[in-house]
Parts: C-alpha cells; structure tokens; sequence
C-alpha cells in the first residue's frame, strides 16, 4: 500500500476527491500543499533543496509554497545551524495533525481499493500504476526534449569550506 501511497503523493493525483469525507481537507489545503505536507511528515526535517527534489518542483517554487505554508501556521522554517544559507523545514503541531489526518483519509481510501482486489490483482495493479506513471514521465520529458529544450533535472553542487 506504500507504493500506492507514493503514486498518488508524488504524481499529483488526488486521491482525497474521492472519498466524501475528505472535503473539508480539501477545502483547507491543494495538492501540492498536501504534497508538502506529507513528504515533510514522513521524512521529519528536510532542507528546501531536498523538499523541492522529493516534490520534484524548482527551488523557487517550493520556497514559496513553504512560505505559505508558514503562513498558515503548518510549517516552520528555519535557519540551519551547520549552514545559515541553508532553511530546514518541519512540520508544526498544527502541520501534524493535519498531515495525520491526511494520511488516515488516504488510507481508508487504499483500504478500499485492497478489500476490491485479490493479492494477486492488487500486485499487478501496482504494477501496471507504476509503468503507466514513468511512461508518462518520459513523455514529458520526450516533449521537452523534442521542443528544443532540455530535460530539468535537479543536481547537487557540493561546496567546500
């Protein structure tokens, strides 16, 4: 089920529009903000570059979903103690309880889908799930690259003291 947990996180898919008792969560935060939060909860403490690599967005744009985040009293942000140029993110009480909440709607939802499928149906729609969503990340990438433009791929500089 943690496969299927990740497909529907990482991939943007939204999983909470389909159970009714999820609306309300729905109306609190988008995607991406869900996205965030449970990438923060699963991993406690990441740097912005480490959030923005796990969301597969630019720097830029996670700082400023971070910000909002802050805003809303889910996240904290601070300075690096090892780094000051570095902001480390983690959740808030607040952030928890609803990425928490998040989690369990998710899960009941993948409780669903395992109850409908034997062992075996369930494995190969993993598998199946899986293929379909990295046929569709080459595509996009097949696309960049046949517009002109270079594949984005995020890197990581090392820097010396």
């Amino acid at each position: 089920m943690e496969q299927l947990f990740e497909l529907f996180v990482r991939n943007g898919l939204r999983p909470l529009s389909l159970l009714e008792e999820a609306t309300e969560l729905e109306r609190q935060m988008n995607r991406s903000e869900l996205a965030a939060l449970l990438t923060i909860q699963y991993r406690e403490e990441l740097t912005m570059s480490e959030l923005a690599a796990e969301l597969g967005a630019p720097l830029s744009t996670v700082t400023s979903l971070a910000k909002r985040l802050v805003r809303k009293g889910w996240v904290e942000r601070n300075r690096s103690a090892d780094d000051q140029r570095v902001f480390l993110v983690r959740l808030t009480a607040e952030g928890g309880e609803l990425a928490i909440r998040a989690r369990t709607t998710m899960n009941r939802l993948f409780e669903r889908v395992q109850a409908a499928l034997t062992a075996e149906e369930l494995q190969q729609f993993l598998s199946l799930a899986i293929k379909v969503m990295k046929a569709l990340q080459t595509g996009k990438e097949s696309k960049t690259r046949e517009a002109g433009g270079k594949a984005k791929r995020l890197s990581r500089i090392a820097i010396e003291d």
